[in-house]
């Protein structure tokens, strides 16, 4: 199913072509599309300040009330009206009203069309507009939600159930119920409005948030949800009102790119470009903690001849064994293994002082594999020479420094005959 990014519903909404507004039953405003900015000559932050007795030359305020106090949920309206500009010149419009009850109270929703304007093309143009608004809301993916912030009053229309994998007759209220939707991992930012509502407020921000959900048959989906916060009269945030749409697709395609840029994938550990990036930020802890860092780089004795001798094929399945040999040895949160290029392999060990015993490790289990290489003048067996550096004191010594470190140890354990480690301190 196709979907719509965190701007769809206002975007809709502005391929309006005639103003578009709410407002409630004291006719202050709560929404305004940028048609009723420009038609009128206020900006929308002035406009969600005033009510429909500020712009309107026709019924006086105390008629106006009447019509909306009186006003039958469901009823649709038309009527002429005289609308006043900033500037103060006036022009006739033709309004349509609707009038909705949602979480306790009279809201109205309506279009605005100026009949100074009025012609067939525009009404061509309406009638396109508001057949694409429904359509997109409707392929979409949009779940439109409504909360109200006092009551802690939650109404979600049939699309945010099926998002949700719920079931419509059995309403979801507040935001108590909410919460048993949502990940643990999110729960706590997703479920603190209050706290979101008045920061949002304060920074004049529309909310927008990523989130993950579990479905009741155990589907992990991931949305995103966006709205806008209604003020009341002291700028005391009151409701909230948007929609969520399942991104999970999008998401997972987007991890999965990110992998790819990130892993090598012959062995499936991290690649030259993670390693850089994991290298500088292990470099910049241990010059502020004062811990040391042991990088080490391990290269495949005499590989080439082990590939004329048996093939790529072969040495790939090689590979791929002395890699998981290595990540079998990366096992703390902050430790990398990574595929350096071509038979070298490097390893990231934050914290760690005497890699002696690492080192032993990667050649005992190696032997333990016992992969023939009988074209091989160390042994009859795969072996590796390691190059390793010991950094202490690293605020003069930069991650390039560490590499060229590694290099050169490499190069004096390949010199004394290989199948061996070279371990230097700096």
């Amino acid at each position: 199913m196709p979907t719509i990014n965190e701007n769809a519903f206002r975007i809709l909404l502005e391929t309006v072509p005639d103003g578009f507004f709410v407002h409630d039953a004291a006719g202050r405003f709560l929404d305004v599309n940028a048609r009723s900015c420009a038609d009128l000559g206020y900006t929308r932050d002035e406009l969600l300040r005033m009510s429909i007795n500020d712009i309107s030359r026709g019924a006086d305020a105390a008629a106006n009330a009447a019509r909306w106090r009186d006003a039958p949920v469901g009823l649709a309206m038309h009527f002429q009206e005289t609308a006043v500009r900033k500037d103060g010149s006036a022009f006739p419009v033709e309004i349509s009203l609707t009038c909705q009850f949602i979480d306790g109270q009279k809201l109205f929703f309506g279009l605005a069309r100026d009949m100074s304007e009025r012609d067939a093309a525009r009404t061509a143009e309406l009638k396109e507009a508001h057949e694409r608004m429904e359509m997109a809301i409707r392929v979409g993916g949009l779940g439109i939600w409504d909360y109200d912030l006092v009551g802690d009053r939650l109404t979600c229309d049939e699309q945010w159930y099926r998002i949700m994998g719920r079931d419509p007759a059995q309403p979801v209220r507040d935001i108590a119920s909410f919460r048993a939707f949502v990940h643990p991992g999110d729960v706590e930012r997703v479920t603190e409005v209050r706290q979101t509502a008045t920061r949002l407020v304060a920074e004049e921000r529309d909310y927008e948030m990523i989130f993950r959900i579990v479905r009741p048959d155990g589907a992990l989906r991931w949305l995103r949800s966006a709205g806008h916060v209604v003020e009341d009269a002291d700028g005391r945030p009151r409701r909230a009102v948007g929609f969520v749409v399942d991104i999970t697709e999008a998401h997972l395609a987007g991890e999965k790119l990110h992998q790819q840029t990130q892993e090598d994938p012959l062995t499936g550990l991290a690649n030259r470009r993670r390693l850089d990036a994991e290298l500088a930020k292990a470099c910049l802890h241990a010059t502020r903690t004062g811990e040391p860092v042991t990088l080490a780089m391990i290269d495949v004795d005499h590989f080439k001849l082990y590939n004329d001798r048996h093939g790529h094929v072969a040495g790939d399945e090689a590979l791929i064994a002395l890699a998981q040999i290595l990540q079998g040895i990366a096992r703390r949160p902050y430790d990398l293994a990574a595929r350096y290029g071509g038979e070298e392999f490097v390893l990231l060990l934050p914290g760690i002082g005497d890699p002696e015993t690492i080192l032993q490790t990667i050649e005992d289990e190696l032997a333990k594999l016992a992969i023939a290489h009988p074209a091989s003048p160390v042994a009859p067996r795969l072996t590796v020479s390691c190059g390793c550096v010991v950094a202490s004191e690293l605020a003069d010594t930069k991650p390039r420094d560490l590499l060229a470190a590694c290099d050169g140890a490499l190069y004096r354990a390949k010199e004394a005959g290989r199948n061996r480690s070279e371990v230097a301190r700096i």
